[in-house]
């Protein structure tokens, strides 16, 4: 009696199927820096789920099972940054004394050093662009995180006597003002940065305590 054949299933093509770790590298992770490293270079609108797969040495296919769209690539950029931007606030903090004027200042110079340093994150977290926040809850609350820590810090200044009392609100939103205006000023080339990186870090926090003097 003849012995059949048993039919190979077809092979997959390439990219197709759910991605793997290939030689260590992990898919979204390398999406997510093939994706600031195109912050750095490119216009928003310009840049594509497509191209950011290409750089990142990935399958178009593949770059679906970890982002629905580039909007979704961002927001977990922004929320990565978001992260960064608290551990650093976190390390500046541990070096004041955790008053009123410490935390203030702390705050200021850390919302400067951030953007300055992490151009790519700061242009969707803070440039308002290419993300909607609402559409994404887990950054939504992140993002969020950012003003309650400044809104807190008004608050305490109010109980100690430091600020006039009422128009909180009013009053953080002024501040977060003053130090992204200024921060945007030097990141636009407006300003030119001091050699002096103490000099520098003096300026900064001298602008951001005027902010809260006019509240007094």
């Amino acid at each position: 009696m003849a012995v059949s054949k048993k039919k190979s299933l077809p092979k997959k093509p390439k990219g197709l199927g759910r991605p793997s770790k290939d030689g260590g590298i992990n898919v979204r992770e390398a999406l997510i820096q093939a994706g600031l490293e195109l912050l750095g270079t490119t216009a928003l609108e310009d840049i594509s789920l497509r191209k950011v797969a290409a750089k990142a040495g990935v399958s178009h296919v593949a770059s679906y099972h970890h982002f629905e769209n580039k909007h979704s690539l961002f927001s977990a950029i922004a929320e990565i940054g978001f992260q960064k931007y608290f551990e650093a606030y976190q390390k500046e903090l541990e070096k004041t004394n955790q008053d009123f004027k410490g935390r203030y200042r702390a705050l200021g110079w850390t919302y400067f050093q951030f953007i300055m340093a992490n151009r790519q994150f700061a242009r969707i977290m803070f440039g308002g662009m290419g993300v909607d926040v609402k559409s994404h809850p887990s950054l939504s609350a992140v993002s969020r995180r950012t003003y309650r820590q400044l809104h807190e810090i008004i608050r305490m200044g109010q109980r100690l006597g430091h600020l006039e009392k009422g128009n909180t609100r009013e009053k953080t939103l002024a501040s977060w003002a003053m130090i992204h205006g200024i921060a945007m000023l030097f990141l636009e080339g407006r300003l030119q940065m001091k050699h002096d990186p103490k000099e520098m870090e003096n300026f900064i926090q001298t602008v951001t305590e005027y902010a809260y003097i006019g509240m007094k």
